[in-house]
């Protein structure tokens, strides 16, 4: 017979630094074992010890993609198997949209233009109230240019937003107007904030979390020889600002587009027919603080490619998953400077991909008492994770 205690008699912070290790489908199963279990596994403080683990040990990571109507999810850990996932919108026959990922949500939308934050992992979801496009004041303006979305976390206020510009231009004065729109979670409502005074670049183009922003590429005229350059819509005061882009970049016409790596932003800089450079910012706002992560010469590549997107790193770091032509993904050794292709089965021939945590945050409009509790509690709670998270990563190592 073993030595070792039975889990009922072991220490509950013990319990629960084994608990947080686990994936959610297995604390989904074990919320059945007892009333403490569940009461652990459904508190607030646990949901976020869970959340802040998989984060800081690169865990419980998965691959989303998209065709046409269908998701896919896949284990960044094995890349194993594509295992479609039910979502909660109607397709009529149409495709599906997702807006974007945090911290285990997803933002997804239809052709009807419904849209919901899930949570695939618990099978949760939101609905958002309907937002129709208001008409622009000048009548020159078309009905929209462009629009484009931005879904996001805002650690100050626990809240997840959703944002939604929309632009409006007219071809002949090369003028341009631009509403934008914030839905709160936590006030379960659309507000309208502050214009954004630039030109999408792309349409429909997904806005990049990344420090708590949202980026996008845009520029500052609605004319073709305009330099693109990166703009943020900080999550926390919903302010758009200038991002520095790396000062090789700044008068060159490349084609660059933002994206994020590990926590930090990044921009992939294609030279079209010779190579693509991937840049990454180790430090927030800090122009210096840009460096080359790596140079990938289209004649490297077994098959070539027209796109490529730098997607997520690997656990360990030492290799980052790319997506190339939307049709096949591939890993990147940085320190061999090699790219080698992956295979996943039942991986469709044609589609979107988006990085998402697998957790067990609720998709609630109000979370009644979460908020105070969270606030008063707030610098004892996370100076116990901290302590908390240290000895266990000790433990680990």
């Amino acid at each position: 017979m073993s030595d070792l205690p039975p889990m009922a008699d072991l220490p509950s912070e013990v319990l629960t630094y084994i608990l947080c290790q686990e994936p959610v489908k297995t604390l989904i199963k074990l919320r059945c074992v007892s009333k403490p279990w569940l009461s652990l596994i459904d508190s607030p403080y646990f949901i976020h010890l869970h959340l802040h683990y998989s984060i800081a040990t690169s865990s419980n990571v998965t691959i989303i993609l998209r065709k046409e109507s269908e998701l896919f999810s896949v284990s960044l850990e094995s890349l194993d198997a594509a295992v479609e996932l039910a979502h909660p919108l109607m397709c009529y026959s149409n495709r599906i949209r997702v807006l974007g990922s945090a911290n285990g949500l997803l933002c997804i939308t239809n052709v009807a233009e419904d849209i919901a934050f899930w949570n695939p992992s618990i099978k949760k979801h939101k609905v958002l109230p309907f937002l129709p496009v208001d008409r622009p004041c000048d009548h020159g303006m078309s009905m929209c240019g462009a629009r484009a979305y931005g879904f996001g976390y805002d650690s100050a206020h626990d809240d997840y937003k959703l944002v939604r510009i929309s632009q409006f231009v007219d071809l002949e004065s090369e003028g341009f107007a631009s509403e934008v729109k914030v839905f709160s979670l936590r006030a379960n409502e659309w507000r309208r904030v502050e214009e954004m005074n630039y030109v999408l670049c792309y349409m429909k183009k997904n806005g990049t979390l990344a420090c708590g922003a949202l980026h996008w590429v845009v520029t500052k005229k609605f004319k073709l020889d305009e330099v693109d350059q990166i703009v943020s819509f900080d999550l926390t005061d919903e302010n758009f600002r200038e991002l520095p882009l790396p000062k090789c970049l700044e008068d060159q016409r490349v084609q660059i587009e933002v994206g994020a790596l590990g926590d930090c932003v990044s921009v992939t800089a294609d030279y079209h027919d010779v190579r693509v450079d991937v840049w990454v910012m180790k430090e927030y706002r800090v122009r210096e603080s840009w460096f080359k992560l790596f140079s990938i010469a289209r004649t490297e590549v077994v098959g070539s490619f027209k796109y490529l997107r730098p997607l997520v790193y690997s656990k360990s770091r030492k290799e980052v998953l790319l997506v190339l032509d939307n049709q096949r993904l591939a890993w990147y050794d940085l320190g061999k400077k090699r790219v080698e292709n992956v295979k996943i089965l039942g991986m469709p021939d044609l589609f979107e991909a988006e990085v998402c945590l697998e957790s067990l945050v609720p998709v609630e409009a109000c979370r009644k008492g979460y908020g105070k509790k969270h606030n008063l509690g707030e610098e004892n709670h996370k100076k116990k994770r901290d302590d908390f998270l240290s000895e266990g990563f000790k433990l680990v190592l």
